[in-house]
């Protein structure tokens, strides 16, 4: 199967890693990238052909679109993807709540936007809770400052986090909100959202620590069905600090997924 990446940046770049050194069942067709200019220097590194595409020339050719790109972009890509019966998988769960009126598109068109794990853990257990009701979902993110700096709210309020000396709680609100004001952050908010009791009624605690080296989430569920919490300390990517390298790694493990005898997981 054909596979195109939208978006070259760390996570797209991992990924065209990763099928370049072979994904049994899958090959990489192309990438499309907003600046030419730097995708050509990332396919230098990598020393392998990669053709660049425009958008609708990708999809066409492609079996699986994987949506790396900002969350602004994924409309454009989900509904072309949509309109030609093509596979999404995405980590864009930002993109994603932010679109929900897609899923019935989708549907109609019996076509599949994937939500890739991303670096957070446990949505299996929070759909399977979601079967059920659940009573309260929060979610707290800590990150390195360098990881927040960049993020629309810091700026807008003029949060100068590199100059912490101890933790702060930067942001509490819902996992909708945290999702627009920390766009490029807490695509993992987003996704526990989707997973559980939705994202409006998921708490969302976001800190800004100095003495972290890594980004951290904890999850606390409680329902009626079970009582859980879970944790997770990703490693940054050298190049962009809010994006942790498991990102990348789960895209992969989603695409083997597609073509598995064995599904793992809900």
């Amino acid at each position: 199967m054909k596979v195109g990446i939208v978006g070259f940046g760390s996570i797209g770049t991992e990924v065209a890693k990763a099928l370049i050194k072979g994904v049994d069942n899958f090959s990489l067709y192309g990438i499309v990238s907003r600046s030419t200019e730097n995708a050509q220097k990332r396919i230098l590194q990598l020393q392998h052909e990669i053709k660049i595409y425009d958008l609708e020339t990708l999809i066409n050719n492609c079996d699986v679109v994987i949506d790396c790109a900002p969350k602004e972009a994924f409309r454009t890509i989900a509904t072309k993807c949509i309109k030609e019966h093509k596979t999404l998988i995405t980590v864009s769960g930002s993109g994603i709540l932010d679109n929900l009126d897609l899923e019935e598109i989708a549907r109609k068109n019996n076509t599949q936007i994937i939500l890739a794990t991303g670096a957070i853990l446990g949505l299996d257990a929070l759909r399977a809770a979601s079967e059920s009701k659940i009573n309260s979902v929060k979610m707290t993110t800590r990150k390195p400052p360098n990881a927040l700096s960049n993020a629309p709210y810091v700026i807008e309020k003029g949060l100068q986090l590199n100059e912490l000396l101890e933790p702060k709680l930067i942001f509490k609100g819902s996992a909708t909100e945290g999702a627009k004001a920390f766009p490029a952050n807490v695509n993992v908010a987003a996704a526990v959202g989707l997973a559980g009791i939705g994202a409006n009624e998921t708490e969302l605690e976001i800190w800004a620590d100095p003495n972290l080296k890594r980004n951290t989430h904890k999850v606390e569920v409680d329902a009626d069905s079970a009582v859980f919490e879970m944790s997770i300390q990703n490693v940054q990517t050298p190049e962009n600090p809010g994006t942790g390298k498991i990102t990348g790694l789960s895209v992969i493990a989603c695409l083997r997924g597609l073509k598995s005898p064995f599904k793992i997981g809900t």
